[in-house]
């Protein structure tokens, strides 16, 4: 599920990630493709990835960032 913005980007590559089983940290739901490739952390596991829905109220949760600079 790319993301499109009025034509102004390129859709993003998303990688398939079926086989690695991967479930969203807060609702469980099997997530099968992301737009990066996951790697493992030192522990074995893929740390908290959350699926589309679940990252969107994440993202809209979490206020704007802080580390925007306005570009003059």
């Amino acid at each position: 599920m790319a993301y499109q913005d009025n034509n102004s980007r390129p859709q993003r590559q998303m990688f398939d990630i079926t086989d690695l089983n991967i479930t969203c940290a807060e609702c469980g739901k099997a997530i099968i493709e992301l737009p990066f490739q996951p790697t493992k952390k030192e522990d074995g596991t893929f740390g908290n990835l959350y699926c589309f829905d679940c990252n969107k109220k994440r993202r809209a949760n979490s206020g704007p960032r802080r580390d925007f600079r306005p570009r003059y």
